[in-house]
């Protein structure tokens, strides 16, 4: 086969052009740090990278719901002590108005005090995270309890779930009736409105027995609490075993689309280095001509 200096040249010009292109290759993925660009550059590589990307972006969806769960049961729990603050504070002064030494017109200030302890439970009845009822159920969007009615107010028994993993789901919302006591029977709000008015009408059978009725209130709340703290420490260990399997999925994810530094350094030095030596070897055979053989 006769080889002509055409054939040289265009030889010399394909090289030089492979070795560019490699060498734009090896920049680009120094410069982000990604081995796959696209899918031609590792069709089965880009499989798997596709997904990992799938499911980080699922556990960032689990681990935000989360950190919502968490922060709505943080609300309800700071609203548990407040609602345990208010019925210890009913309870001291059906104890100082069940002393035989009190008066009735001591008794109606004290009443006074305890309807408005009533109206400080309806608030936290009607307590709101981002602008949702809590414990009105799955009807976040109604006013749970009017100060009126509240007795008789009855809330929606139905539960909010937060999704943390594809098959697990924890309940955030708790009924307000599971709280505060049902509907119609001796809930919180009765009992606070039986004791005022037992206060205003100097009836120490009223106050007595609202002591009981106090503290299996107080023992309702405490329940709830608890249930709080429960699910608290559920979402807790779901964040960190979310977060686990992200940092595992990175991995994974790295080992097959990101790129060895050293190794790409070293590879688009060797490819300048061959750069050069072919620049260097075609201005040499470019240059000769048949003068030089003439001479």
């Amino acid at each position: 086969m006769r080889v002509t200096g055409v054939m040289q040249n265009l030889q010399l010009l394909k090289n030089l052009r492979n070795i560019n292109t490699a060498m734009t290759v090896g920049q680009n993925q120094l410069a982000t740090g990604q081995r796959i660009t696209k899918p031609s550059d590792d069709p089965i590589g880009v499989g798997y990278q596709m997904r990992y990307d799938t499911d980080l972006a699922r556990d960032d969806q689990f681990l935000e719901n989360a950190k919502t769960g968490n922060d709505i049961l943080k609300t309800m729990d700071s609203l548990m002590q407040q609602a345990d603050d208010v019925l210890k504070r009913a309870r001291t002064l059906t104890l100082q108005a069940a002393n035989g030494t009190y008066g009735q017109e001591q008794r109606q200030v004290i009443a006074k005090e305890i309807r408005q302890l009533k109206e400080q439970m309806v608030t936290i009845g009607n307590s709101t995270y981002n602008g949702r009822y809590l414990f009105n159920g799955q009807k976040t969007d109604q006013t749970p309890y009017t100060s009126a009615t509240a007795s008789t107010d009855e809330t929606d028994q139905g539960l909010f779930y937060l999704n943390v993993s594809p098959a697990v789901k924890v309940p955030v919302s708790i009924s307000g009736e599971t709280i505060f006591g049902a509907a119609g029977t001796d809930n919180v709000f009765k009992v606070l409105d039986d004791l005022a008015d037992s206060l205003d009408s100097n009836s120490t059978t009223g106050i007595s027995a609202a002591l009981g009725k106090i503290d299996d209130s107080a023992d309702r709340i405490m329940l709830s609490w608890a249930e709080i703290g429960a699910r608290m420490n559920r979402f807790d260990l779901m964040q960190s075993r979310i977060g686990d399997d992200q940092n595992n999925l990175h991995e994974q994810r790295s080992e097959v689309a990101d790129v060895d530094m050293p190794t790409a350094i070293t590879d688009l030095k060797m490819k300048e280095n061959v750069l050069q030596a072919a620049l260097s070897t075609g201005a040499r055979i470019m240059q000769t001509s048949l003068l030089d053989f003439l001479r």
